[in-house]
């Protein structure tokens, strides 16, 4: 598919139509891939004074975006058909993308944007990351904590040597800083949507200990952060904890599971603030 042509003009043209929150709209696209629009709703409308008018201005807003060829959504749906517009899943279009790069300097967009329907597996995955993300959003405009730095794929990637040599690759879904008082935590997040059997949870833990025993992230934070796998629902997240703490080889105190309804409970509890023992 060829890239569209569009001119400096235009893109300065088009700067002058949008918003702060147009702009904050197409960011959050742009880091996070794709959005649904209810996900859209609560990250960028919250201070709406009812869920109503949050709806109404939200799809209003993507609406006129798309008409300026900066959005568009994908054929597919999320909850089908009866969900209503909430279901539809968005993404930038390349011209929204050059306009992000035009007006705000962003420079973290992928050489060439997608331009056909991702896969199944992928959506579900990246929809969920960003589902994790946005509830971490609305904890902290609660006040149950400050968000200091909220890192997504690949920037929250960590290279080290491997302990066979060569270059191995850590790959959370995401890392995060909070703050709660006067404690500051530090934390890897891997997403699970309850598809993967229990043992290649084990062997992603399992590579979570390598890294751990290089020291890298010790000497540069002062402990090594908490590894939280974030499931759908408590009965993943019993079944996981009982596998990882019977696992040998894997530090008990360095994993936690917990169901994504309870995420902003404990991250305000600041398990990620705790020293990480050395027992295997």
């Amino acid at each position: 598919m060829s890239r569209p042509r569009i001119s400096r003009g235009r893109l300065e043209e088009l700067c002058t139509k949008l918003s702060e929150r147009d702009l904050d709209i197409l960011t959050s696209l742009a880091t996070s891939r794709f959005l649904t629009s209810n996900q859209m709703r609560r990250m960028h409308f919250a201070d709406h004074a009812t869920n109503t008018a949050a709806i109404r201005s939200s799809n209003r807003t993507l609406t006129r975006l798309a008409a300026l060829e900066l959005v568009c959504h994908l054929d597919r749906r999320v909850g089908g058909v009866r969900a209503g517009s909430a279901s539809n899943v968005w993404s930038l279009s390349e011209i929204g993308g050059r306009l992000l790069h035009h007006s705000a300097g962003f420079d973290q967009l992928p050489k060439r944007l997608r331009t056909h329907e991702p896969t199944t597996t992928f959506l579900e995955h990246t929809l969920a990351v960003a589902e994790v993300c946005v509830r971490l959003t609305e904890a902290a405009r609660g006040g149950d904590f400050a968000i200091l730095e909220l890192q997504r794929e690949p920037d929250c990637w960590r290279a080290y040597s491997g302990p066979e040599g060569g270059v191995a690759t850590l790959k959370p879904d995401l890392s995060l800083v909070t703050a709660c008082g006067d404690f500051e935590d530090h934390w890897f997040l891997e997403i699970d949507r309850d598809t993967e059997p229990p043992s290649r949870i084990v062997r992603a833990c399992m590579r979570y200990e390598a890294y751990r025993q290089t020291s890298t992230e010790q000497k540069r934070l002062g402990v090594f952060p908490a590894v939280l796998w974030i499931v759908p629902h408590p009965k993943r997240a019993v079944v996981l904890k009982t596998r990882l703490s019977t696992t040998p080889g894997l530090s008990r105190s360095l994993f936690e599971v917990v169901a994504i309804d309870e995420l902003p409970s404990l991250v305000r509890a600041g398990f990620g603030s705790r020293e990480i023992d050395h027992e295997s």
